[in-house]
């Protein structure tokens, strides 16, 4: 835990420096009272990224949740629907409904939740229930919102992709630039276990100044598990892989994990209808416990770095992304099944996963959009390359 405090307090210091912001009292800003909003999105893929097995195991990595692998042919992506309601100037309801491409097609609950702000001097709201968390801009992918259609690669091996749990969020604004917060969870998302809880505090600093948008933001988070598999292949008889894929062996982890991130979002002013953009993220995670499958158990820790830099570059309606994104992945096991259980969970790696992504995306229509990527992809331990193609859908249904 030592490193992840040293590398928060690293994060932390881009926040600080800009902390003495002019303060203003708690105030509510005018807003529809309902508003309902959907989108969509469908990308046809050249390749799967999945291994001969049918499976996506970046080798060094346990993972889980959501992170499931890029499949060769056309499919819908994710189809959402949300809205908010406003019952009072300072309390919000909101829900949101999504069906995701992972082989189920059923519709999941993302957001069903009370958002409060109290009449303080300074802004202070609570939220509670169904939530997405507030710690990193990419905490919750939607493939129909997101400049990606695959999501970042630090977002799938560390927390598997999307988190929407049941929680409460209490998050505070010490000056008009700057909001702190702290997130409590049930835990019902990789790396942690649902019951077994996990618990985040972040902070935020925005600031626009002569057309440069700048936002920067770090976190810390812990989480807990008892007998977690991979729910992605191993979940109450319910499985996301595909008919082919040949399972493997069933390895729980126990124990803890301490996760801590950066991240940094930067547009310049607009110069003869060009508009250069750069987003940065950086994590690191590690792990205390113990795998065990049915007749092995080892002791288990990792330490664990990832990053994703993403410059890009607007003009008009299209828009020109290159993403690069590394993985360094420490781990150790000891005991009698420390090699049985580092073979079975693939956990034995030779090179540190990376990925590269090339875009151009541009505008149809208001509501309309493409995207075509390049991805060169060296997060198995065969490199692939594919291409994908996709569109997006967004639109505003009811505002009043």
């Amino acid at each position: 835990m030592t490193h992840s405090i040293r590398f928060l307090a690293l994060c932390l210091i881009p926040a600080s420096v800009f902390a003495h912001e002019q303060e203003q009292h708690s105030t509510v800003a005018a807003q529809p009272k309902l508003t309902i909003e959907a989108a969509a999105s469908t990308t046809w893929n050249s390749q799967t990224a999945a291994d001969s097995n049918g499976l996506w195991r970046i080798p060094g990595a346990l993972m889980g949740g959501h992170a499931l692998p890029a499949q060769k042919g056309g499919k819908i992506d994710d189809a959402a629907v949300w809205g908010s309601y406003h019952p009072s100037q300072r309390t919000t309801l909101n829900a949101g409904l999504a069906v995701h491409n992972d082989g189920s097609a059923s519709v999941e609950v993302e957001n069903l939740s009370v958002d409060h702000q109290f009449n303080t001097p300074k802004p202070l709201s609570i939220s509670a229930g169904v939530i997405e968390p507030e710690f990193s801009p990419t905490a919750h992918h939607h493939p129909s919102t997101d400049t990606f259609a695959d999501a970042n690669l630090v977002a799938d091996a560390f927390w598997g992709r999307s988190i929407h749990d049941k929680g409460v969020r209490i998050a505070g604004k010490p000056t008009p630039n700057l909001e702190v917060g702290a997130e409590v969870w049930n835990g019902d998302f990789f790396p942690a276990k649902s019951g077994d809880g996990a618990q985040d505090v972040y902070i935020k600093w925005q600031h626009t100044h002569q057309d440069w948008d700048i936002a920067a933001g770090g976190w810390a988070m812990q989480a807990q598990a008892t007998q977690r598999s991979d729910e992605r292949y191993f979940d109450g008889g319910h499985t996301h892989a595909t008919a082919t894929a040949t399972l493997p062996v069933d390895v729980k982890f126990t124990g803890d994990t301490q996760m801590a991130g950066s991240w940094l979002s930067v547009d310049a002013p607009e110069r003869h209808g060009i508009r250069p953009q750069l987003r940065y993220e950086a994590a690191q995670t590690q792990s205390n416990g113990q795998l065990a499958d049915t007749t092995h158990t080892a002791a288990y820790k990792t330490d664990h770095l990832g990053f994703a830099i993403t410059p890009s570059i607007r003009f008009r309606d299209y828009q020109l992304s290159y993403r690069f994104e590394k993985l360094s992945l420490d781990n150790h096991l000891s005991g009698n099944g420390a090699q049985v259980l580092a073979e079975e969970t693939n956990l034995i790696n030779s090179a540190n996963p990376q990925r590269q992504t090339w875009q151009i995306a541009g505008q149809v229509r208001k509501n309309w959009g493409w995207r075509v990527a390049y991805v060169k992809d060296h997060t198995l331990a065969t490199a692939d390359q594919r291409v994908n193609v996709g569109l997006t859908w967004q639109d505003k249904l009811l505002e009043r």
